[in-house]
């Protein structure tokens, strides 16, 4: 297997895209209308990918080569197979809310037999979360791109997508077997340990990959996600049900708040020339769901990434990260 480090020689492009269930189109039409506006692959610029949740489902994607138009397709698939609501599971105390056997089935189309390992061949590094409810604790897949590691490579893509966005009460537990090879694990959605990854793939970038500080340019993306929190608060107040149906919501927002204040203060603590870091935030004007899909919800996210990316001043900040 050919092994490629990072030798200290070049820029490190990191790419960090949030969770967000299916309000991940949005992302996937910037990504789309950043590429055609920029006339760049996001597949070559980055080295670098990382991803909790939808954003593992997008970051996986670019990594083994699909544009964003393609990325934006498969969404509209996801849309019309996957959140179908079973009629058992109205109320997610006796179940999910959806199985995941139509997800699995759309990610074989797009991953087939992939590992993290054929990434790493190609050149593509990847970080992806997950928490493992076996062990009570985060699991963090990546290739093996450091002679630290030796891990992850020989698992399915699929699988690691899909550990990685198993929402609590909205999807079932993903089993993946121990590297061992002794026992099962089973796993739960990304967002439980960080919904947004950036602080996560910077650290990796220098500590892993060994990239100077003053090398790394890391772009992290959210969903559209504020607008619907704050909306949804007052039903916090209902107790043990209102939270139940809320809780997931509250865990994959808040904290990604603090990883883009957290990255702010400490690429400014470096001395010139410093790292760059961007954080594109989408407002989500509609408080739409993250899993409504609809015609409309799904035209409103179409529009709300193209829109963010067509944005003069999004677009100015986006040359001025990729220039060279």
């Amino acid at each position: 297997m050919v092994r490629v480090y990072y030798l200290g020689c070049k820029e490190m492009r990191v790419l960090s895209i949030d969770g967000g269930g299916f309000l991940g189109l949005a992302t996937a039409a910037f990504i789309d209308g950043a590429e055609k506006h920029l006339k760049r692959s996001f597949h070559k610029e980055f080295d670098l990918f990382c991803g909790t949740s939808t954003g593992a489902i997008i970051a996986l994607s670019l990594a083994i080569g699909k544009s964003a138009a393609e990325i934006v397709e498969l969404y509209r698939k996801l849309g019309k197979g996957v959140f179908q609501t079973r009629w058992y599971s109205r109320v997610p105390v006796f179940t999910t809310k959806y199985d995941n056997v139509a997800l699995r089935r759309h990610l074989d189309e797009v991953f087939g037999d992939l590992t993290l390992g054929d990434l790493l061949d190609h050149g593509k590094k990847v970080l992806i979360t997950s928490y493992c409810v076996t062990t009570g604790s985060p699991r963090i897949f990546k290739t093996d791109h450091s002679p630290n590691l030796s891990l992850h490579n020989r698992l399915r893509i699929t699988d690691v997508a899909l550990a990685s966005s198993a929402a609590p009460t909205y999807f079932p537990l993903v089993r993946i077997d121990a590297p061992t090879g002794d026992y099962p694990e089973y796993f739960c959605d990304g967002g439980v340990v960080s919904n947004n990854p950036a602080l996560l793939g910077f650290t990796e970038a220098i500590q892993e990959l060994q990239a100077l500080p003053r090398d790394v340019r890391l772009l992290s993306l959210s969903t559209p996600r504020k607008k619907a929190l704050e909306k949804k608060m007052g039903s916090l107040r209902r107790g043990i049900i209102g939270w139940a149906l809320k809780l997931p919501e509250v865990l994959i927002d808040s904290p990604a708040q603090i990883v883009d204040q957290m990255l702010r203060r400490i690429v400014t603590s470096y001395p010139d020339p410093k790292p760059e870091y961007l954080r594109m935030d989408f407002e989500n004007h509609w408080e739409t769901p993250i899993d409504k899909v609809t015609p409309n919800s799904i035209e409103t996210l179409m529009n709300e990434g193209h829109s963010k990316s067509n944005d003069g001043e999004t677009r100015r900040e986006l040359e001025r990260f990729f220039q060279t």
